[in-house]
């Protein structure tokens, strides 16, 4: 129960029944400036007494009772023999069943408290204050509905509750049915202590809403008559604002709240839009030094990996292999034996870039290296060959001292020997490496064998 002092609100507003129309387009949000509620919450309104079609069923009962005077009316008129009047009446047709007055024969019912009190039932940021201020308020609502069919019965027509405007507020209709002292079905609104006495209703709805902590409202006419009777003078008289001025104003202080929220939404934006680009420049700046750390680390593995090729080629742990193409590193039986091999081809194979560098720079020098082996091999080659050459001239000076049956006896040996320097002779002259007439010898010349020497 709610400890504050808070009154309880009810008003009364009078009704005529050409006006359940508007108050429909009111109830369903229809032809209403959206910023005199919540649209986000209109589903949260309640139906709480009657149905759907309360309103075209009012009417339709209006009606009925209407039809129906003018029908007992004709017949009494009838049964009278009273010709002229009933001809009267069929001019006039039905009249209205209730007496002619400034309010309409039907009562509009509002029954809310100061949103602060539902508001104070608990901190209304969390989930818990939430709660309890929907306790709070289907307290009150039951509380109402037992209210209105405690005072005015069946006469309660409808009844629902808004949760999408400032304040939760209920909204009854009250169609007075009763019958006149001619029996005849009449909308009497004085047939209710409540409507016929402002101060009556008061005070018999501070008793009852007195159970959820809520007080009566000020008891203004009670003071009023006190200083009346005393000479002097009591309080003003309340004026009490119509439906919909005091809708108005409550739509227009909706209005500034959506404003102020808006203007500090907006400041809001521009504060996470601030953030956003910020967190934004800080990413760029990661990703910059990132990349910039993965440079450096990608030239740092591709220049340890041409050193690590290099320490491999000096240790025999590598080889590099043209054959049949591009130069290409290759491990070695004895690379692939060695422990103290595995730690430089794990850094070689850390950068395939610094691979492929190291194998363009050294299969360079790798060939470089063969072919100037292959120079000096073919200038040792053509050294050796003059020297053949010589050693044949001197070993024929030899033979020509020789006795004829020696001589004759060396002379299939001999043919060998010559066959074989020939022969070395022409592959020699075939790779460039000697000019032809040149070092030729008398072992060349057509002669049989060495035995035709004299």
């Amino acid at each position: 129960m709610a400890t504050n002092n808070h009154p309880i609100v009810l008003r009364f507003e009078g009704l005529r029944p050409e006006q359940l129309s508007r108050f429909e387009l009111h109830r369903l949000r229809r032809q209403m400036d959206r910023s005199e509620f919540e649209p986000r919450r209109t589903r949260l309104n309640k139906l709480l007494i009657g149905s759907d079609t309360w309103a075209e069923d009012t009417l339709a009962e209006i009606d009925d009772m209407r039809m129906e005077n003018f029908a007992n009316e004709l017949t009494k008129l009838k049964k009278r023999k009273r010709v002229s009047e009933i001809e009267k009446r069929m001019i006039e047709g039905p009249k209205d069943p209730w007496r002619p007055s400034k309010y309409g024969p039907m009562r509009e019912v509002i029954i809310t408290a100061h949103s602060d009190w539902f508001e104070s039932a608990g901190d209304q940021s969390t989930w818990r204050g939430m709660m309890a201020k929907r306790r709070r308020e289907k307290q009150f609502e039951d509380l109402a509905i037992g209210w209105l069919t405690y005072n005015f019965g069946e006469d309660v027509v409808h009844a629902r509750a808004d949760r999408d405007e400032k304040a939760y507020h209920i909204h009854a209709v009250i169609l007075p049915r009763d019958q006149d002292q001619h029996g005849r079905p009449m909308l009497i609104p004085s047939k209710h202590d409540a409507i016929r006495s402002y101060e009556h209703a008061q005070d018999i709805a501070g008793i009852w809403f007195a159970q959820a902590g809520l007080a009566r409202g000020e008891a203004r006419a009670f003071a009023a008559r006190q200083a009346r009777t005393a000479g002097m003078k009591g309080p003003d008289p309340v004026n009490h604002k119509p439906t919909w001025k005091w809708r108005q104003e409550v739509a227009a202080e909706l209005w500034s709240e959506r404003v102020e929220l808006n203007a500090r939404a907006s400041k809001l934006d521009a504060r996470e839009e601030a953030v956003e680009a910020e967190a934004a420049q800080v990413e760029a700046r990661t990703v910059a030094v990132a990349a910039r750390e993965s440079a450096t680390e990608r030239a740092a593995n591709e220049a340890d990996a041409v050193l690590a090729v290099a320490e491999g080629l000096a240790s025999n742990y590598f080889e590099v292999k043209d054959a049949s193409g591009p130069p290409r590193l290759a491990v070695t039986e004895a690379g692939k034996a060695s422990d103290h091999a595995k730690p430089i081809i794990q850094r070689v194979a850390k950068s395939r870039k610094g691979r492929q560098r190291a194998e363009g720079l050294f299969g360079r020098a790798w060939s470089a290296m063969r072919e100037f082996a292959r120079g000096e091999a073919e200038e040792r080659l053509r050294d050796e060959f003059a020297e053949i050459e010589n050693t044949q001239e001197a070993l024929l000076d030899v033979v020509k001292d020789l006795p004829p049956t020696i001589r004759e006896g060396l002379g299939a040996t001999w043919r060998t020997v010559s066959k074989q320097i020939m022969g070395l002779r022409r592959l020699l002259l075939k790779r460039g490496y000697l000019d032809e007439g040149v070092g030729r010898s008398d072992a060349e010349k057509p002669k049989g064998d060495a035995s035709d020497e004299k």
